[in-house]
């Protein structure tokens, strides 16, 4: 069964947990997660600037400290994690 033009011309999308939509060949989460890792890693950022709890994995992404702020619930907060598994 042949599936014509239609299907040469489909691209395999990556939406992201805030709906931004990317090609997924495009998309280098090793890189990404590298990067990410380096910028985590850095002594200015071992600790939240917010609430100053050490070794932090979340971020909110509209109100500051992803840690406290994930209590809030996500109708309030929208925390994000900073491990690199998902893109925001």
């Amino acid at each position: 069964m042949m599936c014509g033009q239609k299907c040469k011309n489909k691209v395999d999308m990556w939406t992201s947990k805030l709906g931004k939509q990317y090609r997924k060949d495009e998309v280098d989460f090793d890189a990404a997660k590298a990067d990410l890792d380096v910028i985590r890693n850095l002594r200015e950022n071992k600790r939240c600037a917010d609430c100053g709890t050490q070794g932090t994995v979340w971020s909110s992404v509209n109100l500051g400290c992803g840690s406290f702020h994930r209590a809030l619930g996500t109708h309030i907060s929208k925390p994000k994690g900073c491990t690199g598994t998902y893109l925001w």
